[in-house]
């Protein structure tokens, strides 16, 4: 099938772009995967600018509805491009030491025969004092990880 072919099959289905300015949106910022930073940024500043504007409530009512409707088309596509391209920093032994606390939900009271007392798991929480490698071996064998769940990153 050509495309003339499929066009004139799904025009009939072609839902009516209500009023000019969205127009101008979809024709200039057609909802696709954005491929390189520029067109992020793009993208990213006019989502940026239009969810002020609906904040901000400076949009009459129908306008509101149709601006809303395209970030729901756009925005998806700006989420997917930051997904796979903004580094995750490196977690800290701390960090990863609260969320395993998190996620077993533990207080420090009842780390504190692990560690040395509930002071030492304060200090280690604060970043004011580091983890020995017992207390390390304590950890991976208490939250069933690897030990290297809790050596800095190099």
């Amino acid at each position: 099938m050509t495309l003339k072919a499929l066009e004139k099959r799904l025009k009939p289905l072609k839902v009516p772009i209500r009023g000019s300015g969205l127009r101008w949106l979809y024709l200039h910022f057609p909802p696709q995967p954005i491929r390189n930073k520029r067109m992020h940024r793009t993208y990213a500043d006019m989502a940026s600018l239009l969810v002020r504007e609906l904040e901000a409530g400076t949009l009459f009512s129908a306008d509101r509805q149709a601006v809303a409707t395209f970030l729901e088309s756009v925005i998806p596509f700006i989420d997917t491009y930051e997904k796979k391209h903004t580094p995750v920093p490196a977690a800290t032994p701390e960090d990863m030491l609260r969320f395993l606390m998190e996620q077993h939900s533990l207080s420090q009271y009842d780390l504190a025969k692990d560690l040395g007392g509930q002071p030492v798991v304060s200090d280690v929480l604060g970043g004011k004092r580091r983890l020995s490698r017992d207390h390390i071996e304590r950890l991976s064998r208490r939250f069933h990880t690897s030990p290297a769940t809790f050596y800095p990153a190099a």
